[in-house]
């Protein structure tokens, strides 16, 4: 199967997916007691985003395995995701590894339905003590980027998302293996790394850049695309796939603490 490289600079996008109403699916595991948390170590290297994660700094960087709670993984075979997090005084690093055997993803333009097909998605704000406004990116295997502000979080799923919000800078970089958008086969993978700058999330209030020690709240997600399995990082709690509802966000843990193999 060929291998594809596929690299994008964006600068902003729009729109946001609705809430998972059609899908059959119903719960197999269940809900945790209590939302994940996770430590975001410093990158003392530069990270060049080009889908590879060849940096050090991922490799000691520890994995986020997402859960499927829709899905009976042992019956129909397990779909997984890991996400790994770093972090510098300019950006937040996220890379997603999905295992994915029908690679599925045709928007290619800024703002474009990418929910709808093989993305990954980060929701974020770095004001842990107000879950009511959140920044929403979500992103596809063609690189094609949606972002947004999200008010009126919390237990429900909100409705009130902005896409007239745009970020800035944003670098999105991703590699497969597999036929593109061709079901008759089997494929393998895909890898998604993106670089956020910092100050986009800026007007949530926090602290910016995060200081050591400093908190966030943030969910982490995967939608299913062709014949696939929605997972997630914080369990939403809800019955059906459905990704916002912040009160269920998982907590990020900023550290000084360097990522590299001479400090760790």
């Amino acid at each position: 199967m060929p291998y594809y490289l596929l690299t994008l600079a964006l600068l902003a996008a729009v729109t946001c997916h609705a809430q998972s109403d059609a899908q059959p699916n119903l719960r197999v595991l269940p809900a945790p007691e209590a939302p994940p948390s996770y430590t975001v170590f410093r990158s003392e290297e530069a990270i060049k985003i080009d889908g590879r994660l060849d940096e050090k700094a991922w490799q000691l960087s520890p994995p986020i395995a997402f859960v499927m709670p829709w899905n009976d993984a042992q019956r129909a075979g397990s779909q997984g995701t890991k996400a790994r997090l770093l972090w510098d005084e300019v950006n937040l690093y996220i890379a997603y590894e999905c295992v994915d055997p029908y690679l599925d993803s045709e928007v290619t333009e800024h703002d474009g339905p990418v929910y709808n097909e093989d993305a990954v998605e980060i929701f974020a704000t770095p004001n842990a003590g107000d879950i009511g406004a959140y920044f929403g990116y979500e992103m596809n295997i063609n690189g094609a980027l949606l972002d947004y502000i999200a008010f009126g979080g919390g237990s429900e799923w909100t409705e009130n998302i902005h896409p007239s919000w745009q970020s800035e800078g944003v670098k999105i970089a991703t590699t497969y293996v597999g036929t593109l958008n061709d079901h008759s086969d089997r494929d393998q993978s895909w890898i998604l790394e993106i670089a956020i700058p910092l100050a986009n999330f800026r007007h949530l209030g926090g602290q910016i850049p995060p200081r050591d020690g400093d908190r966030w709240r943030a969910g982490l997600n995967r939608t299913a695309g062709h014949k696939g399995q929605f997972g997630l990082w914080a369990d939403t709690h809800q019955a059906k796939p459905s990704f916002h509802h912040s009160i269920h966000f998982g907590e990020l843990l900023f550290s000084n603490q360097s990522a590299s193999p001479a400090k760790r």
